[in-house]
């Protein structure tokens, strides 16, 4: 009895410092970058006024995971850094969503959700419940979702399991964890204790959108309607889907490799919903990302903190699009501020 309070006490122990060194970790990393210059307010207004790229900036270590942004035809040239810091993001019709990580709260929840606007201020914040994963908004920018990765489900044997939620943007408001959705497979109700959802998409039309199911050695293709709070397997094998601007194809990772001392290995790969056939891509390498559309014949993703390009249709080879960026969103040019007349 006595040894077992012994290794409860070092298990405690060692997590609380871990906790702690962690913040310490963040907080040092804080204000290093808060020591360096942020981009100029009209500096980075100049690169919104034309379509450009958002990413997180991972060039210089005491800058790495700011947002930064550049001019979409000149994606690895000069980038303005800002002084916002993210483990994922992702931005649509003016509002931003941000998964990151808090440096003042080193016994509370270590991860938030900030709803974010084009001069990088947060609006809104609330907690995540573990590690960020995946971010998205919609085309229209009224609804969001973050995937994080959890741990203390009793089916998940010590392993991590996620937890998938969908977001009002305008109020920084959950509207539900996908676990609470209805699923159905064949028009027969899907159910299972050790659901998984990750990765979703958003469709242009209002409160349609994709994600991947983990269940059952499973990784499916689910279809999503919000209003109707179900969603709808489509086919397996697919994970983290990324719906083509035109709506009309799916960029996701398909798994190669099962594990074994290789570990784990994705290939990046493009599905048609008229017909839920695939193709891979180009790009040989492991893949382990949500890809993002550059336009309807690009896609882009990122490896080992490099974004990459490669055609949609499965010739050319993969070139680098940006060095040192992950997480990247394609944007347009920004509109004028009422009363600006364009141009």
């Amino acid at each position: 009895m006595l040894g077992f309070v012994a290794l409860s006490v070092v298990c405690v122990a060692t997590a609380t410092g871990y906790v702690l060194h962690s913040r310490g970790r963040v907080r040092a990393l804080a204000q290093a970058a808060a020591a360096l210059p942020a981009a100029a307010p009209e500096s980075v207004a100049a690169v919104e006024a034309e379509p450009h790229v958002l990413f997180r900036n991972m060039s210089v270590a005491a800058q790495a995971g700011l947002v930064a942004l550049a001019p979409l035809n000149q994606a690895d040239g000069p980038r303005q850094i800002t002084g916002y810091s993210c483990r994922r993001l992702y931005m649509a019709a003016g509002h931003g969503l941000c998964l990151a990580e808090k440096a003042d709260d080193p016994f509370g929840s270590p991860y938030r959700v900030r709803f974010f606007g084009p001069d990088f201020t947060t609006v809104h914040e609330l907690p995540l419940a573990g590690l960020p994963s995946r971010a998205r908004v919609s085309p229209d920018g009224a609804l969001g979702s973050a995937t994080v990765f959890v741990n203390g489900d009793s089916y998940a044997g010590g392993a991590f399991s996620t937890r998938t939620t969908i977001f009002d943007m305008a109020s920084g408001t959950s509207l539900g964890d996908l676990e609470t959705f209805a699923t159905f497979k064949d028009g027969k109700r899907l159910q299972g204790v050790d659901f998984n959802f990750w990765g979703v998409t958003f469709a242009r039309q209002p409160g349609r959108f994709y994600a991947t199911l983990g269940t059952g050695g499973h990784t499916y293709l689910v279809e999503g309607d919000l209003a109707a709070r179900t969603l709808k397997v489509l086919r397996d094998g697919v994970e983290c889907p990324s719906l083509s601007p035109d709506g009309s194809r799916i960029a996701f990772k398909s798994k190669v490799s099962s594990g074994g001392l290789g570990g784990v290995k994705w290939r990046i790969s493009v599905l048609s919903l008229d017909t839920l056939a695939d193709h891979p891509l180009a790009d040989t390498r492991n893949v382990d990302d949500q890809a993002e559309w550059l336009d309807d014949g690009t896609v882009l993703y990122s490896v080992e903190s490099d974004t990459y390009a490669v055609a949609a249709d499965g010739t050319g080879a993969p070139r680098l699009f940006a060095h040192r960026a992950d997480s990247p969103v394609v944007l347009p040019a920004d509109p004028p501020p009422a009363g600006v007349a364009a141009g």
